[in-house]
């Protein structure tokens, strides 16, 4: 785990779609990385957020919109693996559904009691190493920036 100072989130990313077009960003479409296009991300494209540790138990994400998009665009957060989480699931969002790339807000955790977050389960424990994605629910997403983090701490 990398050392964080006090008080911050274990995980924390800024995230330019418009820097990351104009740099030759990827994105992960059926498991394999394609360049990303000068529209920004396309429905069901998956941006890989963070790779946690086994053992890292995941409280909340959140994500906090500074640049809102100008369209309609939403994405959820969660998991693609059934192996990593000690629920043996997966869920594209499982940590935080229909999160608005349109508004500039802070979102944190929106899950269901269906899902995988904090509503459920009071947290989840990846068993394997693991990843927290972001996958699109719309193709307009070419200007949106937006700070994101996962919250928790290691437990073995």
């Amino acid at each position: 785990m990398p050392y964080q100072a006090p008080g911050d989130a274990p995980f924390m990313l800024n995230v330019d779609i418009p820097d990351l077009v104009a740099n030759g960003g990827l994105t992960n479409a059926a498991g394999a990385d394609v360049t990303l296009p000068s529209t920004g991300f396309a429905a069901a494209d998956i941006l890989e957020l963070f790779n946690p540790p086994a053992g890292f138990l995941l409280m909340n994400v959140g994500v906090r919109v500074t640049t809102a998009e100008g369209a309609a665009c939403t994405a959820d957060i969660g998991n693609a693996s059934a192996t990593e989480t000690h629920l043996l699931g997966a869920a594209a969002d499982g940590f935080m559904g229909t999160c608005n790339l349109n508004s500039a807000t802070t979102q944190i955790t929106l899950v269901t009691d269906t899902d995988l977050g904090w509503d459920t389960v009071n947290g989840l424990v990846f068993v394997t190493a693991g990843t927290i994605d972001m996958t699109f629910g719309s193709a307009d997403t070419e200007t949106a920036i937006f700070d994101t983090w996962a919250a928790g701490w290691k437990v073995f």
